[in-house]
């Protein structure tokens, strides 16, 4: 996301580190365009959730065909192809370079869906959610020592500190997990700026407010956790975000699951919390609403790499709805 300030997005349309927050840390540019691609890189923002699961699930059990490609063809007989490509939610030239099959896919097919659209409304809804707004501050709720810090590693994101102040936690620590960008064109709006210029619907499978959520709902102390965490992993951020960038360009998703797992966790609890919200039930929620579009056939689904994989993966439900899923690159 670029690292600009809210109100200049707003008129557009936003392992020295800690044990949860390496964790996090990678798939989270692997799972949030909007964070990524829109609030931080405008500052900050997104993300709520309207289905429950039963019981946290960690992300493991990846099905062993699916940990090759990041492009894949959903077939049922009668029906136009569909295609769902991961992203990885990057302004890295070497991700940005669309490779043939994939521009290929999107030019054929007759519609276009991705996580989240961003319109002016869901831009204020975020700058508002982002902020606390009964006269506590960051400092207050966080401390002085864990405020300064915090204030220091966004000040090298280039976000002055009177943008900080009023910031809730959690708005704080996407934007940490986030390298500076270079060019602000994403992978996710030049692939929704392709798809417009060749006249094809857009629509997203998630709300704003619902993305918001998934963040914005968690306890304080929960956020605080995680932006400490955050804090204390800046020193490692480049290295982490390369080792996913090369694990995405050799599009081996048992690779970026690795990643995401390979380090032992300070506290369980939260690191289920969070990907029970980040990925369990978004993803059925996702699928739910993907079904009509598969249905119908000749979509093009853009999300998060790391929605894909898993035993809650889009691939593995798609599979278990009765379609076949087939990687094409």
């Amino acid at each position: 996301m670029r690292s600009a300030d809210i109100q200049s997005s707003t008129s557009r349309h936003a392992t020295g580190g800690g044990p949860i927050f390496t964790k996090i840390l990678p798939i989270l540019l692997a799972a949030f365009p909007l964070f990524t691609g829109t609030a931080i890189s405008s500052s900050y923002a997104e993300i709520r959730s309207s289905v429950t699961s039963p019981t946290p699930v960690a992300r493991s059990g990846i099905p062993s065909k699916f940990t090759q490609g990041v492009l894949w063809k959903i077939s049922a007989p009668g029906v136009k192809s569909s295609y769902l490509f991961g992203t990885i939610h990057s302004d890295d030239a070497r991700i940005t370079a669309l490779p043939q099959p994939v521009t290929r896919a999107l030019d054929a097919s007759d519609r276009f869906a991705m996580e989240a659209l961003i319109d002016a409304d869901g831009l204020i809804f975020m700058a508002q959610e982002m902020f606390f707004n009964d006269g506590r501050t960051l400092e207050q709720v966080i401390g002085k020592e864990l405020f300064a810090k915090s204030v220091a590693a966004m000040t090298t994101h280039g976000v002055p500190t009177v943008a900080v102040e009023k910031q809730k936690p959690w708005a704080v620590m996407m934007a940490l997990a986030m390298p500076r960008p270079k060019t602000g064109e994403f992978l996710d709006l030049i692939l929704e700026q392709r798809a417009k210029r060749l006249n094809k619907p857009v629509t997203g499978l998630e709300t704003i407010e619902e993305q918001v959520a998934v963040f914005n709902d968690l306890p304080l102390p929960d956020q605080i956790a995680l932006l400490k965490e955050a804090v204390q992993a800046q020193p490692e951020l480049e290295k982490e975000i390369e080792k996913m960038i090369i694990a995405y360009l050799a599009r081996d998703l048992a690779a970026l699951e690795k990643i995401s797992e390979k380090h032992s966790l300070k506290d369980e609890r939260i690191f289920q919390t969070v990907m029970d919200r980040l990925f369990t039930q978004r993803n059925h929620r996702m699928a739910e609403r993907m079904g009509p579009m598969l249905k119908q056939g000749g979509s093009f689904i853009a999300v998060g790499v790391a929605h894909l994989t898993g035993e809650h993966g889009l691939l593995n439900l798609a599979e278990k709805a009765g379609y076949r899923v087939t990687p094409v690159y």
